[in-house]
């Protein structure tokens, strides 16, 4: 039975989630349903951006912003007739008001990134509000994660598991798009290394940097771009050079491209995670990871071991060492990536979703 699904993220483009949006809505879609993405930007050119943006300006016009996104969501929730309503949550404290509405009706279905952002430590007052919601609120929840089920497990919740939706990218970048920082990155016929997201503590920055700047002094040839938004305002400063580039800022969809072609690896050292959407971005491309021993990496490299190498966060030198030294490997068999499709797994979330 076709039926009609709209998809709401707040935070959408600012933080690279509309990869994802669009991802799950041509998973919809190839099946026959209707779909529709509201967020902060526009999936075709005749579509209006539905949620303003409240980041990037000033704190009044912000608040103003953030009261018409508000409402918007209110007003749709009430008076639509969507026969389903998914709304990304990322457990963002400027969220809250949002979780609310979604517990005003049963076609509301909350697609939980992380319960709490991974800023707001377990026991926090923040994060205790976001766990009564799922527990006396919320009615149906997707979620991508055993982290995520672990926590929610013992609720009344109906809760329906998808594997992260895997991203598909525009095959090339435009050189006019490109910033200059970003031209000048991978010029070298060294060994790449990337590190790409948010430039926080709890994704490994402090472990990149603490490692990078100890092979400073060795005569190896690597190259090393970290990229993205500096959330935890961090100084780079001292540890820039010339194998070593920071472009701490927004990157675009033809400057992401870019680095990842044009990168060998992809660093993944987080400290804590319920899921990657980097490392979706990096399997779509066929760039190996190193990544950190979180249980998320752990299971996902048991079971697409090609994919890259689990490690400590104390045996992320010795590793990268190896891969400057060593240039051979088999990475991405076609076994793999044949599995990493889901193709079954997906058609039950979409059973699930659409015919309850």
């Amino acid at each position: 039975m076709k039926i009609t699904i709209s998809i709401f993220d707040i935070l959408g483009a600012y933080c690279g989630m509309h990869y994802y949006d669009m991802a799950f809505a041509e998973v919809l879609r190839k099946r026959g349903h209707e779909v529709y993405i509201y967020s902060n930007f526009k999936e075709r050119e005749s579509d209006k951006v539905f949620f303003p943006d409240f980041f990037s300006c000033k704190k009044l016009v912000g608040i103003i912003r953030f009261l018409t996104a508000y409402m918007r969501f209110l007003k749709f929730v009430l008076f639509s007739g969507s026969d389903r309503i998914v709304y990304l949550t990322y457990g963002e404290f400027y969220e809250l008001p949002f979780l609310f509405i979604a517990c005003f009706s049963r076609r509301v279905y909350v697609d939980v990134h992380e319960i709490h952002a991974l800023k707001y430590d377990d026991a926090s007052w923040v994060s205790r509000i976001f766990e009564r919601l799922y527990r006396n609120g919320i009615r149906h929840v997707i979620y991508h994660s055993e982290r995520t089920r672990g926590i929610l497990n013992g609720n009344e919740l109906d809760m329906i598991y998808v594997p992260h939706f895997k991203y598909v990218f525009q095959k090339e970048y435009r050189d006019i798009k490109l910033a200059d920082e970003v031209k000048a990155c991978f010029q070298t016929d060294y060994r790449k290394f990337l590190f790409f997201g948010n430039l926080s503590t709890v994704k490994g920055i402090d472990t990149v940097m603490d490692v990078f700047k100890k092979l400073k002094s060795d005569n190896r040839n690597w190259e090393l771009v970290v990229a993205g938004k500096n959330v935890d305002n961090i100084d780079f400063s001292d540890f820039r050079d010339e194998r070593i580039k920071v472009i701490d800022r927004h990157i675009n969809d033809d400057e992401l491209v870019y680095l990842y072609v044009h990168t060998d690896f992809i660093l993944l050292p987080y400290k804590k995670s319920s899921q990657s959407g980097i490392f979706a971005m990096a399997a779509y491309f066929h760039k190996p990871m190193i990544l950190s021993e979180i249980p998320y990496f752990k299971k996902m490299i048991k079971e697409y071991p090609s994919f890259g190498v689990v490690a400590g966060l104390s045996d992320f030198q010795p590793i990268i060492q190896k891969m400057i030294d060593v240039h051979d490997g088999i990475f991405y068999t076609q076994e793999d990536c044949n599995r990493f499709e889901m193709k079954s797994e997906i058609d039950k979330f979409v059973n699930s979703l659409c015919n309850k």
